[in-house]
């Protein structure tokens, strides 16, 4: 039985030891040293791009060779008058302190013209990355040992993975050829802004018989994106129905609308088309009305009509890009001025016992994505190795605990498959901020797991570090669990879950468009992946897992239940109290206050000290069919699994997974207790106004609470 249990490790981080990179933040990641050698160009020689020419001074194609032990590794073509800096990290493990570093000065056909030695041991160490050393001209003797007028410009040094030439650099640990470097360096990506476009199509008036009173329908079209509206018989029709786009900025391109009849058996045939650019829409942040305007009609003949809509850019929402319940950001596209609570610090240590991804070399080159909010960030990749260490560390700035880190695993195929081979899944896990301590570490080896042949295959391990720092004061944090979840605007002008899954794989589209194009492009393979899209389909086991998670949720009342029938010792307490309220009945709310009282104290001793594990039995094979027909069953899972998360939230209250959360409702129960106590008159007899908590409030605290939900993948 394979072991998928989160395990506490104690890796050599200074976070713990009390040390610190120099010169750096970089803490909560083991420190790597690095031989670094920056070759900016040659000198001393007539350079040439083009056939031989019988010239001693004259170089054709030079280029320069470094050489530290076992690695070669070469630069690019020298340009005349042209510094072409390159930068080389040697492991300092993997090398030896005693050997020289060989600089070779090389033409295109490999001939060596020029090279010199240098001593490892001479390299000063880079104790800040603020400063840099200024390079030197080294001169080159010939292949017999004779000096020579040509001399090279290079600075080579020690420093660590927090110098700021680690990230350009060529790894030794990721040897590749010069062209596929790009393929195999550490980057951060940004997902572009997200908007809806809100089209309120109201009505048309169509000049002389152009609708003939057949089916009349409006489609609009954004850039690859069509959507229509109902159908109307009349021959003005009304439609009054909104269509909702998803739009990345810049607001480019034009929104084109095109009213169309159908007459019965035949193709549809338009009657008129017209064109909104997208700089002249009205952009709301509020709740404000959107203006309508009459929009001309052009048909084959000229204008046929007028259509009557209300276009606006819903700055007030927040677009959706992950599930809601594994969501990292709630933030509404135009509010950029909500304060941050806290960092987000991410330290990626190492990954053990990966599984061999390509069998035909039997080999693994595996690297690490991990996204918070709209940013995302890959490690550098490890090439040939089941071991990777990558130690590097990132930071994100933190609006709202109740969102969660995602970080995945994935095995680099196109450095053997090409560029059009897809990256494979090595596993995926997530970290909900809400249930991290504030300026505590955590370091533990998380399991990583996929699905095969519909069965959870665990495919090895990884080692990370995580810390949530703050400086905002507990009131501050405290008081966004009275706040609602989602924006203001998105509260008073809910979306169905069928359209926002509709506009999540929308906005995934538009991420993969503008990541994909970047250099080195984040796959789309590994993006829908880290999104989950498709996790709405629907699959036999993830309603087997749905039931499972509220079978849990009644089970673990159940054996409550069970303990006091079975008069454990451990519910003492709770035969005390049923003792005063047979007793004292008058008394029976403030008695159910000091049970609740009770069970918070008695799970504080142990409240669970590691992240939730990964739950196999949770984990559902997506099995992919036609919409239409398994629409219906997808409601009934969704409705399962909504079902099992509210239960799963009040079963939170008392578990201490949230600190934070069960602590701010512990104190209101005490208070609540402390009243009850004190009032003697029946709570019956209260004003409305005093007898319950608003609701709104007390909505906004459960849907932080942590669920099961973040152990299934």
């Amino acid at each position: 039985m394979e072991d998928f249990a989160i395990k506490e490790t104690t890796p050599n981080i200074p976070a713990l030891n009390g040390s610190m990179l120099p010169g750096t933040a970089f803490d909560i990641v083991e420190q790597m040293d690095f031989l670094f050698v920056k070759v900016f160009n040659a000198r001393g020689f007539i350079a040439f791009d083009g056939p031989y020419i019988a010239n001693p001074q004259v170089v054709v194609n030079p280029y320069v060779v470094v050489k530290v032990g076992r690695y070669m590794v070469a630069t690019k073509y020298l340009k005349p008058s042209l510094d072409c800096a390159e930068t080389f990290a040697f492991k300092e493990e993997q090398i030896n302190s005693d050997e020289e570093v060989e600089i070779l000065l090389k033409d295109g056909a490999a001939i060596t013209i020029g090279k010199v030695s240098l001593l490892i041991s001479d390299a000063i160490r880079r104790d800040s990355v603020g400063t840099s050393f200024a390079p030197c001209w080294y001169a080159l003797k010939d292949r017999n040992g004779r000096n020579t007028n040509m001399e090279v410009n290079l600075t080579y040094w020690m420093g660590t993975q927090a110098d700021a030439e680690f990230a350009s650099s060529w790894h030794s640990d990721s040897a590749v050829d010069t062209c596929c470097i790009p393929f195999t360096r550490s980057k951060q990506y940004h997902s572009p802004n997200l908007c809806y476009l809100r089209v309120s199509v109201n009505e048309a008036v169509l000049r002389g018989n152009n609708g003939n009173g057949a089916k009349i329908y409006v489609k609009a079209t954004l850039g690859d994106v069509a959507k229509k509206t109902k159908v109307s018989n009349n021959v003005n029709p009304k439609w009054d129905e909104i269509i909702l786009f998803v739009v990345a900025e810049p607001f480019h391109g034009s929104l084109v609308l095109t009213v169309k009849v159908q007459p019965n058996g035949e193709r549809s045939v338009i009657i008129g088309r017209c064109t909104v650019p997208m700089e002249n829409v009205q952009k709301r942040e509020d709740n404000a009305p959107v203006v309508s305007d009459w929009y001309n009609l052009v048909g084959p003949e000229g204008m046929v009509g007028k259509l009557h809509m209300g276009i606006s850019l819903e700055g007030g929402y927040h677009v959706f890009d992950e599930p809601i319940h594994y969501s990292s950001d709630f933030r509404p596209t135009a509010n950029s001025r909500i304060p941050t609570i806290g960092v987000l610090h991410l330290g990626i240590l190492n990954a053990a016992g990966l599984r061999v991804m390509k069998l035909m070399e039997n080999r693994t080159d595996a690297y690490c994505v991990a996204k918070y909010g709209s940013r995302w960030v890959r490690t550098r990749t490890i090439l040939d190795s089941v071991a990777p260490q990558w130690n590097e560390q990132f930071s994100w700035p933190v609006y709202e605990l109740c969102t969660v880190l995602c970080i995945a695993v994935f095995d680099n195929c196109h450095l053997h498959g090409g560029p059009e081979a897809p990256h494979q899944q090595i596993g995926k896990i997530r970290i909900r901020l809400s249930t991290l301590e504030v300026n505590r570490v955590y370091t533990f080896s998380y399991p990583l797991a996929v699905t095969r042949y519909s069965k959870v295959k665990k495919m090895g391990e990884i080692q990370l570090a995580v810390r949530l720092s703050s400086s905002t004061s507990l009131i501050n944090r405290l008081r966004t669990y009275s706040q609602p979840l989602l924006p203001k605007m998105q509260c008073s002008s809910t979306l169905s879950e069928f359209k926002l899954d509709k506009l999540r794989n929308e906005a995934a589209s538009l991420i993969v468009l503008s990541l994909t194009r970047d250099e080195p492009p984040l796959r789309k393979d590994v993006i829908s992946y880290m999104l989950d899209v498709g996790v709405e389909t629907w699959s036999l086991e993830k309603v087997i897992a749905n039931y499972d998670r509220v079978r849990m949720v009644v089970i673990s009342f159940l054996d409550w239940f069970e303990s006091i029938r079975n008069w454990k010792l451990t519910m003492i307490f709770v035969y005390a109290s049923l003792l005063l309220a047979i007793l004292f009945p008058n008394m029976l709310l403030p008695i159910i206050f000091l049970v609740l009282i009770g069970a918070w104290l008695w799970r504080y001793r142990k409240r669970p000290r590691l992240p939730p594990d990964m739950h196999i039995t949770l984990t559902g094979i997506v099995i992919n069919s036609r919409d239409d027909q398994l629409r219906v069953i997808r409601r009934m899972q969704t409705a399962l699994g909504e079902l099992a998360t509210l239960g799963e939230k009040v079963e939170s209250l008392l578990s201490w997974q949230d600190g934070l959360g069960t602590s701010v409702f512990f104190v209101v129960f005490v208070f609540l207790c402390v009243a009850a106590f004190c009032i003697t008159y029946a709570i019956g007899c209260r004003h409305p106004i005093h007898r319950i908590i608003s609701i709104s409030y007390l909505k906004n605290f459960l849907d932080r609470m942590p669920t099961r939900t973040d152990s299934m993948f």
